[in-house]
């Protein structure tokens, strides 16, 4: 029998692809990405990750279970330690890549794609009669799959610089693996009707998110 998250990932495999393939993602793992456009990449998700991390602790005080609620609070901390120090880190390296006027901007505004993100984001905390645990653990679930896939499977350049590696070994290495397969079990205990519209959406957003960014 097909699990509830093969079962979609399978369904919606093209945009799966194209979404774990980007040009982004291909050229931060071969280290030619230009330092501009991890700027503004960096940035924008930054002010993502702090609202996603509102939304995870929104998620942890709506578990079922002792177990998920543990394991999702390790991870918010461990969140809020190594991903949240990388990206103060990195934007210090790199800001001579943009003009001190770019660099207020995608610190504080969002371009637009990633606003509907972001608005997103907040709707699925503030609703909680419409988003309960289950959408918002299969849109954490898909969400993480996709950062895991490019930063295992993408052709990678030996001696990356850090600004490049760290970024991939946040989200590869048996660390996140646990995280990931934490997730795709709490998933596979849904039916894939009752979430495949987060599914879909939650992907469809990934897309938009380092599209907008590198075309910015």
């Amino acid at each position: 029998m097909v699990s509830t998250t093969d079962s979609l990932v399978l369904k919606y495999k093209d945009l799966f692809r194209k979404t774990t393939q980007h040009p982004l993602t291909n050229e931060l793992c071969l280290g030619t990405l230009p330092d501009r456009i991890l700027y503004v990449y960096l940035a924008q998700d930054l002010q993502f990750f702090e609202s996603g991390l509102r939304g995870m602790c929104n998620a942890a005080s709506m578990t079922p279970d002792t177990n998920s609620l543990l394991t999702l609070s390790k991870q918010i901390g461990h969140f809020a330690n190594a991903e949240n120090d990388y990206f103060h880190e990195c934007l210090s390296e790199i800001k001579s890549s943009v003009t001190d006027e770019e660099q207020k901007y995608y610190s504080t505004q969002y371009l637009p794609e990633v606003k509907v993100y972001m608005d997103f984001l907040i709707e699925k905390r503030s609703d909680r009669k419409k988003y309960a645990y289950p959408q918002l653990v299969a849109a954490m679930w898909i969400a993480e799959l996709v950062y895991w896939t490019w930063a295992h499977d993408s052709p990678r350049a030996k001696g990356l610089h850090w600004k490049y590696q760290t970024w991939i070994d946040l989200h590869d290495g048996e660390k996140f693996e646990t995280w990931l397969r934490f997730l795709k079990e709490e998933v596979d205990k849904l039916k894939a009707a009752d979430i495949e519209d987060m599914f879909k959406k939650t992907l469809e957003l990934e897309y938009d998110f380092f599209q907008s960014c590198y075309t910015a």
